[in-house]
């Protein structure tokens, strides 16, 4: 599985499939209240645009989110030798999701809450398959991921406080890490 190969697979768990026309995943597997999307990217959108990158554009919902997905770091050990010519690769990425939320709440409290509520629903939905929808490993040879069971600690985040500009759009920011591992044959 290659790099984009392993970055498509974290989007399309968390975003649905991808739309080739926006460049972006926009069927999103996570519900929170009172947040439109997120929209999913393999990339920084090229112009910061609230009404495509953050919203799906559902009238009465104060927030939005853009996730970024971005395989930061990477590593590739050899773990099992069979021979000369044969054996079996461990490769491990670490997988850092940006999570953009821009709100029009009254109070900035009601964007906290929600950040804390994306994570949460981000930690469901990882707990819920480790293997984000490929179905794990096939016998050890590299089909499929296995995300944050690579030792500890296995999911991370970082929560950081909201604020909101002089137009009164209030900005929240989560991050969410975790190792996805594969195992190819060597």
């Amino acid at each position: 599985m290659s790099a984009v190969n392993v970055a498509d697979q974290v989007c399309t768990y968390f975003g649905g499939p991808y739309d080739p026309t926006t460049h972006t995943y926009r069927t999103p597997a996570l519900s929170v209240a009172n947040l439109d999307g997120p929209i999913v990217r393999r990339s920084v959108p090229k112009r910061d645009d609230h009404t495509t990158d953050y919203s799906l554009g559902t009238p009465g919902v104060p927030a939005g989110c853009l996730i970024l997905v971005q395989l930061e770091r990477g590593q590739e050990q050899r773990v099992a030798v069979a021979g000369a010519v044969s054996g079996v690769k461990h490769v491990s990425w670490s997988v850092r999701m940006h999570c953009f939320i821009r709100a029009t709440f009254e109070f900035v409290e009601d964007l906290q809450d929600v950040c804390y509520q994306l994570l949460d629903a981000i930690r469901a939905r990882i707990e819920a398959d480790r293997t984000l929808g490929t179905g794990g490993f096939e016998a050890g040879y590299g089909v499929g991921l296995q995300a944050g069971e690579g030792g500890s600690p296995w999911l991370r985040w970082t929560v950081a406080p909201v604020w909101t500009n002089q137009k009164d759009l209030s900005k929240g920011y989560l991050l969410v890490e975790f190792d996805a591992d594969q195992y190819i044959q060597a």
